[in-house]
């Protein structure tokens, strides 16, 4: 054991697991009011318990003092059965109030990690994130931070509650009956180590389960964002069979975990079976011999039950610990993501107070993606302030890339980027993003009313200036014919839309946002002809002054640029033609 120990101790994965239970300790010490709280309405109900045990046992007394003749009188006995009903109706009342309470600390406590898990999500760097897929991380949000909120009140504090009820029962049978509580104590060893040997099988089965339960997730979420995709492509059943193939590896490794969990049960409950019989067969020897009353042999019997149980549910937080500790290892690998850094934020504030039309200018840039080509190398980029650009490229050639750049969601390994004006210019960080409106090229909308979509760039925006916008991206004739207008419901993605609509749409929010670039990637491709020209050419007239990149495979555009860029080896060329 002691090599076992030692091993585990080298190994890394006992101060793994301190730094897992330091993790939750955290929000334990956070909420110490609270656990206070439950560890006293615990110990109440612990006193109600044992109270009621003691009056059974005096109730028993004075019936038995009776038969024999030597009864103590009726009022003893109503005052008697009086208070076993009061400590018996306390006891129902502050269990209820304890669960109560606890569900309601529990509410809070998943509430603040989900919390704090999702910022850190969406404050990490991107190609941080990305490394996980979406449908592990909902797992990680949900199931993970539910299992460490539970554990805040089902773990520390049950373990007081327990010692506490654990030592009050001994106590009470070592006044009655010493040999009673070294009876009762008899499986108290074997039951640790037990324990002890099963942590590392616990463990291992809690992280299995955890991953499959991820990837049963991971499955879920994709299907059902591209359901429109798998039912035109004809995967359907080859879809409805993977995750029957995740559902059975599920199954397989839960069924495990049972087989684990049902062997050692029945180990463990025929040991304390053992250790019941043998004190209920002291008990009746002792009543047979006439060293105690019926009364106090019912009083042994409850106490030895309920110092089993309480021995019981130690052993069993050892199982919920575990997978607290693992669901805690799970939610920390998310936290410890790099964070986006945020230089020069308030400089960047200053600079869109300004008003005045921005630039940005690019020198000797290079970026690849991890363990990936070179996307650009040596880039060279001026873009005047109040300028309308072209860059133009087949598809895959690195525009979006680009505009990832300009938005801080990407960091060029070599070169400069800046944004500015005149003789202030910022390095291009996730600070400046706000300088930038931005319509991506799946022309992404969230679900809700078309206001409430446009106003998440502007929530103070009237509908006097939402109608604008919706004008210049040619938007306005379909959304006065939806039957709510702008209070009209899009769906999921815009599901109730076409793909022109959408992309409007999204237009017509980067047009609300006001922010000094607009950067269109793609953005017409939906469109025809006609619409495109007029939504360049409305953009042109009706926001003079903004900067604006227009990334486009389109030649129909280019007659309305001041300059166009052409990608070429790596690099930016600018079109003299």
């Amino acid at each position: 054991m002691f090599k076992k120990f030692a091993h585990y101790l080298r190994s890394g994965s006992l101060r793994e697991l301190l730094q897992q239970t330091r993790w939750i300790y955290r929000y334990v010490r956070q909420y110490r009011k609270s656990v206070i709280v439950y560890i006293f309405l615990g110990l109440i109900t612990t006193v109600l318990s044992l109270g009621t045990s003691l009056s059974t046992k005096y109730l028993m007394d004075i019936i038995e003092g009776h038969l024999r003749g030597t009864g103590t009188g009726a009022g003893a006995l109503g005052l008697v059965i009086a208070l076993c009903v009061f400590l018996a109706l306390s006891n129902i009342l502050m269990s209820a109030w304890s669960k109560h309470f606890s569900a309601r600390v529990n509410l809070m406590v998943a509430n603040e990690i989900r919390a704090d898990v999702y910022r850190k999500i969406l404050q990490t760097d991107l190609e941080s994130v990305q490394a996980y897929h979406s449908g592990d991380l909902l797992s990680r949000i949900n199931a993970d931070v539910t299992a460490v909120a539970e554990s805040i009140l089902g773990w520390v504090p049950t373990l007081v509650i327990r010692l506490v009820q654990f030592a009050a029962a001994l106590v009470i049978i070592l006044i009655y009956d010493p040999t009673m509580a070294v009876l009762a104590l008899l499986s108290a060893p074997v039951l640790a180590l037990s324990s002890r040997l099963l942590m590392s099988k616990m463990r291992n089965f809690n992280r299995k389960m955890r991953e499959v339960n991820s990837e049963m997730m991971v499955l879920h979420e994709e299907s059902l964002q591209n359901i429109q995709s798998i039912k035109a492509l004809n995967l359907t059943d080859r879809f409805y069979q993977r995750i029957l193939n995740v559902q059975k590896r599920y199954f397989d490794t839960g069924m495990e975990y049972n087989r684990f969990s049902v062997r050692t049960t029945m180990l463990l409950s025929i040991i304390g079976m053992a250790v019941s019989y043998l004190c209920l067969g002291w008990a009746v020897f002792r009543l047979w011999s006439s060293a105690i009353s019926f009364g106090t042999m019912i009083l042994f019997l409850q106490l030895a039950s309920y110092l089993s149980s309480s021995f019981s549910a130690l052993i069993a937080l050892v199982p919920s610990a575990i997978g607290a500790t693992v669901s805690a290892q799970r939610i920390m690998t998310i936290l410890d993501l790099p964070k986006e850094k945020l230089p020069y934020r308030e400089q960047a504030e200053q600079l869109r107070k300004t008003g005045e039309p921005l630039g940005i200018r690019v020198k000797d840039l290079k970026f690849a993606y991890q363990d990936g080509a070179a996307i650009w190398e040596n880039l060279n980029l001026l873009v005047a302030p109040g300028s309308m650009i072209a860059v133009i490229g087949a598809s895959g050639s690195g525009k979006t890339t680009l505009f990832r750049i300009f938005l801080g969601l990407l960091n060029p390994q070599e070169g400069a980027a800046q944004i500015g004006c005149e003789d202030t210019f910022l390095p291009l960080s996730p600070s400046t993003r706000g300088l930038f409106s931005y319509v991506p090229q799946d022309s992404v909308v969230f679900s809700g009313t078309i206001a409430e979509t446009l106003r998440l760039v502007r929530p103070d925006a009237s509908e006097e200036a939402i109608w604008k916008a919706l004008r210049t991206a040619c938007a306005d004739d379909f959304v006065r014919e939806l039957p709510e207008g702008l209070h009209s419901k899009i769906g999921e993605r815009g599901a109730k839309l076409s793909g022109g609509q959408n992309q409007r749409l999204a237009i017509a929010r980067a047009l609300l946002s006001d922010a000094p670039i607009l950067l269109l990637d793609e953005v017409t491709s939906a469109l025809d002809l006609e619409t495109e020209q007029r939504v360049l050419a409305n953009i042109s007239q009706a926001y003079h002054g903004r900067t604006c990149i227009v990334a486009t495979h389109r030649k129909s555009i280019l007659p309305l640029c001041d300059c166009v860029y052409r990608y070429e080896n790596k690099q930016l060329i600018r079109v003299e033609d």
